[in-house]
């Protein structure tokens, strides 16, 4: 059983959520990767939150030649282009694309980076979207930054 199974049995009492974690990944050639971000969805509702990271200092230990102004704007940008769906579009990308967080992603962001990849769904469920938000991006994306602070 994987650890993501794991956290999964653990997690699922409380609303179903679904989510998918980004993956910044800087040379495709050796396919090494670190988190970068997490967007999760509700199962029940239109939903939908997502938090990316607003600091480099571990993905720039890991890739020294990384450019951080740039991967800082691709995070902001990101970050925008997610709180910036209203109720009304969830509700519309709820009612055509269901609870399919991959569907909801090419909504958003129909341009693909190569550096950028996200992961298979998954499931899990808690109390609330940004309680959840929260503990995934704790767990995903900063669980060793402090490292490198």
């Amino acid at each position: 059983m994987s650890s993501v199974d794991i956290f999964e049995q653990a997690t699922m009492t409380g609303s179903p959520y679904v989510y998918t974690v980004l993956r910044y990944m800087h040379d495709r050639g050796t396919s090494e990767f670190l988190n970068a971000g997490v967007v999760v969805a509700s199962c029940d509702a239109p939903r939908i939150a997502a938090k990316f990271k607003t600091t480099c200092n571990r993905i720039q230990g890991a890739f020294p030649s990384l450019d951080t102004e740039v991967f800082l704007a691709r995070m902001k940008r990101l970050q925008e282009c997610f709180d910036g769906i209203d109720v009304a579009r969830c509700l519309e990308l709820h009612t055509r694309e269901g609870p399919s967080i991959a569907a909801w992603i090419r909504c958003v962001l129909p341009v693909e980076d190569r550096a950028l990849h996200w992961s298979p769904a998954g499931n899990c469920a808690g109390d609330s979207l940004l309680a959840t938000l929260q503990s995934l991006y704790e767990r995903c994306v900063i669980r060793h930054d402090k490292e490198y602070a």
